[in-house]
């Protein structure tokens, strides 16, 4: 019988239990603490003892937060997935970030379309619920009769007043002809005594003032932009059917029959931006929200200079009550200082600037429909932008008159 090799038996008993022993050391070395956002939609990782404030400096009240932990989503290079780095600018000094922000490059939505919509029924109302009874918001939904053709509606302020003059010349020489019944509703908010008079003369509108004095004070600063979501959802709640155009857009068709079904179809329909939500979004309104803003960093934004919303349950619930209460809250839309980073021209990174109303609506869109997004989008066949394009069409009416 052959004789085994003692030397040999050995190797074969200690040599696996030395792989073990080294295994769960470096285990114990690589222990990792998973934080994961309310959504269960993505998860972000740290090693134990992971301080935030020491390794980024952040300023953060409550450094061991899970939803923090998950929103700031900053992680060393581990073994799972690769990481992509964003510059992030100097301007998001909310968390006092340093240089970067780093997100893995898998970071996506996840989770139902249904999963996705209680999410966003779920985002803080903030200060907004002594508001919502009155915008027909805080109700249950009751299914309402809507009309097939929606009311237009617009607002401006005096340093929009040539602006909006060019749009209601487009709006009467190439929508109204076919459109002979709709109804055109024109919010003032900051026209001058003599311009409200030229308005109510010739917009062939219902003439409205914006009623600031019973909404939150940062409502009234027009450049917050709050005022836009209340408009949409006063006239929604009112008719059930809304296209809103700023006074830069100019129709290209007198034709919205299919731009309309659309709309009653899908529920809501809106023009495209060519940046991402999180170059054009100050972290802020991400913490407001509860939301991650590594889901948004390359995320086109979409733009609110024009956009129909249809009232069912899934609009009403789902984008105006969300995009409403952000806007009444302080901080979520508007914050103090937010005015004076409007301008997004030469971008130099994460959170560079702040588009207001623009990115909370993005914020909403790509939550909702994200695989899906483009389907919400208006073919650009039935518009144009014509920004700081005026006209005197006013004057021009007058002139005809005393001819």
């Amino acid at each position: 019988m052959k004789q085994r090799n003692p030397k040999l038996c050995i190797a074969v008993v200690v040599l696996p239990a030395l792989i073990m022993i080294l295994y769960g050391s470096f285990n114990m070395r690589q222990e990792i603490i998973t934080f994961t956002s309310p959504t269960k939609n993505s998860e972000t990782s740290f090693p134990a003892n992971y301080s935030f404030r020491h390794m980024f400096n952040l300023s953060i009240e409550n450094e061991e937060d899970e939803f923090t932990a998950a929103m700031i989503r900053h992680r060393e290079k581990n073994r799972y997935g690769k990481m992509k780095t964003y510059r992030v600018s100097d301007s998001y000094s909310k968390f006092q970030v340093n240089d970067s922000l780093s997100c893995w490059e898998d970071s996506k939505f996840k989770g139902t379309f249904e999963a996705n919509c209680n999410f966003v029924k779920k985002y803080p109302i903030g200060d907004s619920g002594p508001y919502l009874q009155e915008l027909g918001l805080a109700r249950d939904f009751f299914d309402f009769p809507n009309p097939r053709i929606p009311v237009i509606v617009t607002a401006a302020s005096s340093n929009h007043f040539m602006e909006v003059q060019a749009q209601m010349q487009n709006l009467h020489s190439v929508v109204f002809p076919k459109y002979k019944n709709v109804k055109f509703i024109f919010y003032d908010i900051g026209l001058s005594e003599n311009e409200t008079e030229m308005v109510k003369k010739h917009c062939r509108c219902e003439y409205r003032l914006f009623p600031f004095e019973k909404y939150p004070e940062h409502v009234r600063i027009l450049k917050g932009y709050t005022f836009k979501p209340l408009i949409a959802q006063i006239v929604l709640n009112e008719y059930g059917f809304v296209l809103w155009i700023d006074a830069s857009i100019r129709y290209l068709t007198g034709d919205l029959d299919s731009l309309f079904e659309m709309a009653m179809k899908d529920g809501i329909k809106i023009i495209s931006g060519g940046f991402g939500v999180g170059y054009r979004t100050d972290p802020a309104t991400f913490k407001s929200l509860r939301e991650d803003p590594c889901l948004f960093a390359d995320k086109n934004e979409i733009q609110t200079g024009f956009f129909l919303i249809y009232r069912t349950r899934f609009t009403i619930e789902t984008i105006m009550r969300p995009w409403v209460s952000c806007a009444l809250t302080s901080g979520c839309v508007y914050f103090p200082g937010s005015q004076d980073r409007i301008s997004c021209v030469n971008q130099r990174g994460l959170g560079f600037c702040h588009r207001f109303e623009q990115s909370v609506m993005s914020i909403i869109l790509w939550r909702l429909y994200h695989a899906d997004f483009w389907g919400v989008l208006i073919p650009g066949k039935f518009f144009d932008v014509q920004r700081d394009q005026t006209a005197r069409y006013f004057e021009s009416l007058d002139k005809k008159n005393i001819v």
